[in-house]
């Protein structure tokens, strides 16, 4: 498999919660992505370090190493193509604020919606479509729509 094929579309999952995690996998099977899941930041930076990622929908909260110790290796290690980082959540306090937003593009509130988040993965990962954009500026998830916005091919946001 040649390093483009392999790394096209490629998503991370680090989520101690198990079931959230098998939700998560489900989501990207069903958008034809190629998931890895983790159930910590120790085995999230091992991934890492074995593959390139175009996203990581990343768990702040997580035993051994939380998801800002995740935020840091990233820092401090760059991957050669930088990947669309997703925080996602429980907590409503301001905690998640302390992250990185040279690393972080997004923090996604859980519960969240399910079919917006599939799509909202497809279209970081795999680049420009300007059908899946309309649909996500639909979102009644504020932080999905200004995402996909980021994400959006010229002249769709008019159309």
């Amino acid at each position: 498999m040649s390093e483009h094929t392999k790394n096209h579309g490629r998503i991370l999952i680090a989520d101690d919660d198990q079931a959230i995690r098998q939700l998560l996998l489900t989501i990207m099977l069903r958008e034809h992505l190629d998931a890895d899941a983790v159930s910590d930041g120790v085995e999230a930076i091992e991934k890492l370090e074995e593959n390139d990622y175009s996203v990581i929908l990343l768990d702040l909260m997580m035993p051994r190493l939380d998801g800002f110790g995740v935020v840091d290796y990233l820092r401090e290690n760059p991957p050669a193509v930088k990947p669309v980082v997703l925080v996602i959540t429980a907590y409503a306090d301001q905690k998640f604020k302390q992250v990185d937003p040279a690393i972080v593009s997004g923090v996604l509130r859980k519960p969240f919606e399910v079919a917006d988040l599939g799509s909202l993965v497809r279209l970081c990962a795999r680049g420009d479509d300007a059908e899946l954009s309309r649909k996500l500026f639909l979102s009644h998830d504020r932080t999905i729509r200004e995402l996909a916005a980021k994400h959006v091919p010229r002249g769709v946001e008019n159309n």
